[in-house]
């Protein structure tokens, strides 16, 4: 049998892919990894790596040349959006090799995804429900474990990732480009900013949110519209336009056209989401633009399990908000690329009339879609926080060492351009 090799890209801010080399070292089998960074090479520390020092440009026939040269066998990539990684497993499904995508887990919180070839219209995870409920035969339950978990950690992990980068990293990796949309430093502006201004957000947020569910015994349809991060490969690679800035503005334009005159839609800004995307601004200059300022909403706050058990309705791009509305019963529509997006599960109408009618899940069909997809792409752990990074490496690795895949690959998908069933709706009236 040929000794397996796996080459290990750009990982998690945590020394998730330093534990894993070690996990994957003990099966006695080769590891190993290249550094675009010092950042990466701050969590690969102190394992030895191979550097890309060289322009973008040149990454295709670099890596070309280093799978033949080290017989690469595997490889293995936070996510497949960014543009090396993107290269990387076009590559690597042309020649044969076996191609891991890791990333958060589709369920949440305490799970890791890890399937083969890439994620959303990329995954092999297929989207019939035949093939869905052969999957989950004598699969288990889905059942939750909660990790413990700390802001601060994950603030720290990205400090010590991104400041090496920005002291030295014009001397070490000139013609390196960090994958997020905006520069380290202003990104953390931007954190500062939402940090000063968080009474006055959250006072904001409860009165949207009340403001949004009415007067109590009114029926009144209540949409919820989860907001994504705009620099998120979700949205860039797996959703209309790629821009989620024109998805709002074609949501908020459809609402306006088509929804019941007491309908009410209320965005939540992103968890994460670090303020300089001016949403506040934007919605509410759309919604007035279009005439409905009464009856849109911005919240950056709140409970969103809260807001999804009091939702009519729910609209996503493709956030895995989709699967815990699924799993509270109710009506979902996924105008990108989702995992999720299967006949029985989401509204596979026009958004125009899910407003109108929207319609409830088949419970008994997402079952067995939770079943399959935690039995073929889901792994336990996390990349923050001792026990979820012991069960994440220890699971992954175990995972990557399957001789045989989980989902074959005749379900595998061409990585071609993506149809998008919403795409000529939300933008023709744009």
């Amino acid at each position: 049998m040929k000794t397996r090799t796996f080459l290990l890209l750009q990982g998690p801010a945590s020394p998730f892919f330093r534990l894993l080399g070690d996990a994957l070292t003990e099966q006695n089998v080769s590891v190993r990894r290249i550094i675009f960074s010092l950042g990466d090479a701050v969590f690969w520390w102190p394992k030895n790596g191979d550097w890309f020092l060289k322009p973008r440009e040149q990454w295709h026939d670099y890596l070309l040349a280093y799978m033949k040269d080290n017989d690469v066998t595997d490889l293995v990539m936070l996510g497949d959006g960014r543009p090396v990684h993107a290269v990387a497993a076009d590559l690597g499904i042309g020649l044969g090799v076996r191609v891991h995508i890791l990333e958060h887990g589709y369920l949440r919180p305490d799970w890791l995804t890890l399937e083969p070839d890439g994620m959303s219209a990329h995954s092999r995870f297929p989207q019939e429900p035949e093939r869905i409920r052969a999957l989950a035969n004598g699969a288990p339950p889905v059942t939750t474990v909660r990790f413990g978990s700390s802001f601060l950690t994950y603030a720290l992990y990205d400090l010590a990732y991104h400041i090496p980068n920005v002291a030295l990293g014009w001397l070490v990796h000139p013609h390196y480009r960090t994958h997020g949309p905006v520069h380290p430093l202003v990104e953390y502006a931007g954190w500062i900013g939402k940090a000063l201004t968080s009474r006055s957000r959250r006072n904001a947020a409860g009165k949207a949110i009340a403001a949004w569910l009415g007067q109590a015994g009114h029926a009144t349809p209540r949409f919820l519209f989860p907001l994504q991060l705009p620099g998120d490969y979700q949205i860039i690679r797996h959703a209309p336009g790629g821009d989620l800035f024109q998805i709002v503005d074609g949501v908020i334009q459809s609402f306006a056209l088509s929804a019941p005159d007491d309908a009410r839609l209320l965005f939540k800004v992103h968890p994460i989401d670090n303020g300089l995307s001016r949403w506040p601004q934007r919605i509410g200059d759309a919604a007035e633009r279009l005439g409905v300022s009464n009856r849109v909403f911005l919240a950056d706050g709140g409970n969103t399990d809260d807001l999804i058990d009091k939702a009519t309705g729910v609209v996503v791009v493709n956030s895995t908000v989709g699967l815990s509305a699924l799993a509270a019963g109710k009506p979902v529509i996924a105008l990108g690329s989702a995992i999720y997006d299967i006949p029985g599960l989401t509204s596979q109408e026009r958004l125009a009339d899910f407003w109108v009618a929207p319609p409830g899940p088949d419970m008994a069909l997402f079952d067995q879609f939770t079943r399959a997809l935690a039995a073929t792409t889901q792994v336990r752990g996390g990349f923050i926080g001792r026990e979820a990074l012991k069960q994440g490496v220890n699971n992954v690795a175990k995972r990557l060492m399957e001789e045989e895949e989980r989902l074959p690959l005749a379900y595998r998908r061409s990585r071609g351009a993506t149809p998008f069933r919403y795409e000529s709706e939300l933008f023709s009236t744009s």
